[in-house]
């Protein structure tokens, strides 16, 4: 699709998440970095999308972005055919870490999107205890985040992202921390969740079978300044299950990934001629 088509409105409905040459530079410790260059992307209607990257590429940058925390040196970003660039609130952003307040129950914490939003504290457990079954923190609600494993502290924030009641989320590496049993359980968990949702979902991760498994698209960032390098679509089956990840499609899907991340990762490194 051209610029011209989305500012006459002909094709950009089609799209959840628009993308269009976002570019970004900042200042640290008193010089320029390029953090992103003319990034391109879009996101579906119920889709499930992962951006992947060397450390450093602006992942993470790009989400402060399409949030509307951050503002693009250049480009725009649309959300539900509407610009939404340098405007909050469209989207739903679970950050790396949980965030979990130490001080409020796993239910309390859950409903603190809606609290800020204005609803009152005793509606707004009324809406989230029906999902904590879902969730799997049924029984678990009156319960500190200390007294929490790893996943089930990650699934709370989830559900705290999930009850912004927004169509599109955008979760940022929220498996990184986990042990690798726990994050295949937390991935399989996350599909069966986003199934019954229908929602879009824009995922950052480092991990290659995760994106594999998760994605109905991947894309796959260079070294900073962070550029699209490679748009993959999965074309594996759904339901996914952890299983699928020795099998030869996946596999195949794994080394065109690899390569495409080792090349980057050297550059980032400066290790390439």
């Amino acid at each position: 699709m051209v610029e011209s088509d989305i500012e006459t409105g002909q094709a950009h409905h089609q799209y959840k998440v628009l993308v269009r040459g976002v570019t970004k530079s900042f200042v640290e410790q008193a010089r320029e970095v390029h953090a992103l260059h003319d990034v391109n992307l879009h996101a579906m209607d119920a889709e499930l999308v992962t951006v992947i990257g060397p450390s450093g590429c602006g992942k993470s940058t790009l989400f402060n972005i399409i949030s509307g925390v951050e503002s693009p040196g250049e480009g725009r970003v649309y959300i539900n055919q509407v610009e939404a660039t340098n405007t909050v609130g469209h989207v739903g952003y679970m950050p790396q870490k949980d965030l979990l307040l130490p001080w409020r129950s796993v239910l309390d914490n859950a409903i603190l999107g809606m609290e800020v939003a204005g609803m009152k504290r005793a509606s707004a457990r009324e809406r989230a205890l029906p999902m904590l079954a879902e969730f799997g923190l049924e029984g678990f609600e009156h319960s500190y985040p200390h007294a929490l494993s790893g996943g089930m502290r990650q699934r709370a924030a989830f559900l705290r992202t999930v009850l912004f009641q927004k169509d599109i989320l955008l979760l940022d590496e929220p498996f990184g921390a986990l042990d690798a049993l726990t994050r295949a359980t937390m991935q399989e968990w996350l599909l069966s969740v986003w199934e019954k949702l229908g929602t879009t979902i824009i995922f950052v991760t480092h991990d290659v079978d995760e994106a594999v498994l998760l994605s109905d698209r991947i894309y796959v960032m260079t070294a900073r300044p962070g550029h699209v390098k490679l748009e993959i679509p999965i074309h594996l089956p759904r339901p996914r299950r952890y299983v699928m990840v020795t099998s030869p499609e996946f596999l195949d899907y794994k080394r065109t990934l690899l390569e495409a991340l080792q090349e980057e990762s050297a550059r980032a490194l400066g290790m390439t001629a």
